[in-house]
């Protein structure tokens, strides 16, 4: 026996918000991960700075590489008594660790950081951890 059209389907249903539910996840966390990827490349040319220069200096390599990250993303800051999204990551020259092993010639660079994302219609806050590493050889 056949349905009458128009009826609502349980499993159309659950497969509509779960797709919807999908969806909205990745509106959400796409921008996050593309901003990932441009702290990696950050975190790359800084690795090869440390890697093709001879005795470049760490301290102005991590200070390149907050520099160079300084337009990525945005965070939230309270001013005032109330959430404002601020551009950049907010991260400072001691957020950025550098490492290097004399023995290997190994130099890495790691950067954590963690991204805060509104959820629109509920008005809370989401935290999400990122960890960055990107080693090179020294020649």
């Amino acid at each position: 026996m056949r349905r009458p059209r128009g009826a609502v389907n349980l499993v159309s249903l659950t497969l509509t918000v779960a797709f919807l539910s999908g969806a909205y996840l990745a509106w959400l966390y796409v921008p996050l991960w593309l901003d990932n990827l441009d702290v990696r490349q950050a975190l790359s040319a800084g690795v090869g700075q440390l890697t093709s220069e001879l005795g470049a200096d760490p301290a102005r390599v991590s200070a390149e590489v907050v520099r160079s990250l300084a337009t990525v993303g945005t965070h939230w800051e309270e001013r005032d008594g109330r959430q404002v999204e601020v551009p950049g990551l907010g991260l400072d020259a001691r957020d950025v660790q550098l490492e290097r092993d004399p023995e290997t010639k190994v130099v890495r660079i790691t950067v954590d950081y963690t991204r805060t994302v509104k959820l629109v219609p509920l008005e809370r806050y989401w935290s999400i951890p990122f960890h960055a590493t990107r080693e090179g050889v020294a020649r």
